[in-house]
């Protein structure tokens, strides 16, 4: 090789090592230059904030404001309907039977339950209340004086009930029986007299719910039970039968006469003539299933003088009645209890007709 290609040849070696760390060095700032560039094109910074102009605020008056969407209310859940019930018919309120028990629980103390309890005196059972007292010489009333007075409570109307001694009101009245057989063809535990109907052919007669006679009564007091216990004197002259018939009464009575008022005070005018001294006969009532039967013995002046209409009708008031009822008197007044009679009779008499007391029966 020739020295001038030698030198040549060294010559372009030095050019390359002086070269050379320029090239390394000059490359990573272009390369750092270059992703520079390239972040300021990205994302660029410091952009200065345009100025309103007159022009560009006119225009923003003059266009409208723009609409803002609201929010889109999200669906709530609706609930399902259902189906509409159909109204059905409105029940017809029934009547309210009349209770079996007459008291509705007001009495409970003078019950019993299980087996009725007797004595000389009372009788006691889930239906019936009886209990005999012998009063003498009650106060304010003429000595000497013996009156018997059962106190009665039924729980059922049909304990309380009217029987004949035969089988008509006329037969009875041809052939009256006696107090005590009566008492045993009925199985009764309580018996008086009753008001020798058969004295007259007028006079509304209904016993135990069955019509016996139904002609208007043109002078005597009337008395009417009502199934629901209630106890009516009625004055004849003014009540017709077809009236009396049509309270549907349990019994009807046609003797009288009627002792008290309307208040329960004592009366002092009567529909009868036989207002003088007699042994006596009544029934009394306090409310509806609470009565009292009474005897007024008389006739005998050194045991008992009996009672006049005036005094009868005051001792009715005293023993606290709301209504009291005379029936047939003299010989014919009688009490009989537990197969015995309770009182003494002037005189021993067959009735033709009776009213008692006995269990409760569903049969007329």
């Amino acid at each position: 090789m020739s020295n001038m290609k030698k030198n040549a040849l060294w010559m372009m070696l030095i050019c390359c090592a002086l070269l050379l760390p320029g090239c390394v060095e000059t490359a990573p700032a272009q390369g750092a230059a270059a992703a520079a560039e390239a972040q300021e094109t990205a994302a660029p910074t410091n952009v200065p904030t345009p100025t309103a102009t007159a022009e560009l605020v006119k225009v923003a008056l003059d266009s409208p404001a723009p609409v803002v969407p609201t929010d889109t209310p999200e669906p709530t859940n609706t609930p399902t309907p259902t189906d509409t019930p159909v109204p059905t018919d409105t029940p017809v309120p029934t009547a309210t039977p009349t209770p079996d028990c007459l008291h509705g629980g007001d009495h409970p103390d003078v019950f019993c339950t299980g087996e009725p309890v007797k004595t000389e005196t009372s009788y006691v059972s889930e239906n019936v209340s009886i209990t005999i007292r012998r009063i003498e010489n009650p106060e304010g009333f003429p000595k000497p004086m013996v009156c018997f007075v059962a106190d009665i409570y039924i729980e059922d109307i049909t304990s309380i009930r009217s029987a004949w001694s035969r089988d008509t009101l006329r037969s009875s009245v041809n052939a009256p029986g006696d107090v005590l057989d009566l008492m045993a063809r009925e199985k009764a535990l309580l018996m008086i007299n009753g008001d020798y109907v058969g004295k007259w052919k007028f006079g509304c007669v209904v016993k135990n719910g069955q019509p016996v006679r139904q002609v208007d009564n043109p002078r005597y007091d009337a008395c009417v039970l009502l199934r629901d216990g209630t106890l009516l004197t009625l004055d004849g002259t003014k009540t017709s039968s077809e009236q009396i018939m049509a309270m549907d009464p349990w019994q009807a009575w046609c003797f009288g006469p009627a002792l008290l008022d309307e208040a329960g005070h004592a009366k002092t005018s009567f529909n009868s003539s036989l207002t003088g001294p007699n042994p006596r006969t009544v029934l009394g009532y306090y409310a509806p299933g609470h009565y009292c039967f009474v005897v007024v013995e008389g006739r005998r002046d050194r045991y008992s003088k009996g009672m006049n209409l005036l005094q009868l009708s005051k001792f009715m008031e005293s023993l606290g009645c709301a209504a009291a009822y005379n029936m047939d008197g003299g010989d014919s007044s009688v009490m009989a209890f537990d197969a015995k009679r309770v009182n003494r009779p002037s005189g021993i008499r067959k009735i033709p007709d009776v009213i008692y007391i006995c269990e409760p029966r569903k049969e007329n």
